[in-house]
């Protein structure tokens, strides 16, 4: 196995360990020493790749968001109806929800120390700018192809993010009695059906 392969491969392993700690324990229980006898591997081996817990923390909410953006990107990129790409969109991070439910919970986490803390504050807000100009883009294409109506961009961004958000939270946070999937389709279909020509 080549050297920058295994590399990463540890940092999963790591990061895999510290999403169970952190959701287990929270953060500020959670020790670089707890996620080592997790992960299996040396203190000294965490710090390899990580100067600290905040550090290993951001890390991983930066390289796992990245990595399932890239996969929904990959996913749509070939579709060129705006209506079935922001439908295809809404589907894959759906399921992309489902499939990584640990790393979800850890965004709970995430997001209530932002709350707080100014450092993962200033992530999430890229990752909100992000998500909405992801979101306006794709609305965007609808309106120059005349199958949207020209509606705001901006806040009909917003309102997706926030039912994004809303069944999110909702999802990991109380015993539910939906789908996440079909939920979030539900909603979505019903925006289109508002903004649709």
């Amino acid at each position: 196995m080549p050297r920058g392969e295994e590399k990463e491969n540890r940092k999963e392993k790591i990061f895999d360990a510290a999403v169970r700690c952190f959701n287990e324990k929270g953060y500020h229980e959670t020790t670089i020493d707890t996620i080592a006898a997790k992960a299996k591997i040396s203190k000294g081996g965490v710090y390899y790749h990580f100067k600290s817990k905040k550090d290993l923390f951001l890390e991983l909410f930066h390289y796992r968001v990245n990595k399932y953006f890239d996969q929904i990107k990959a996913y749509i990129k070939e579709e060129d109806n705006p209506e079935t790409r922001l439908l295809m969109f809404i589907y894959k991070s759906s399921k992309i929800l489902k499939q990584n439910e640990d790393f979800f919970k850890f965004c709970l986490e995430f997001l209530s120390m932002g709350v707080r803390e100014r450092e993962i504050r200033k992530v999430m807000t890229i990752f909100y700018k992000d998500s909405i100009n992801t979101f306006k883009h794709l609305i965007e294409e609808g309106i120059k192809e005349g199958k949207f109506r020209a509606i705001d961009a901006d806040k009909t961004a917003r309102a997706v993010y926030f039912l994004f958000m809303g069944v999110f939270f909702t999802y990991y946070s109380v015993n539910v009695d939906f789908d996440l999937v079909e939920q979030h389709t539900f909603q979505i279909n019903n925006i289109l059906k508002a903004i649709k020509k």
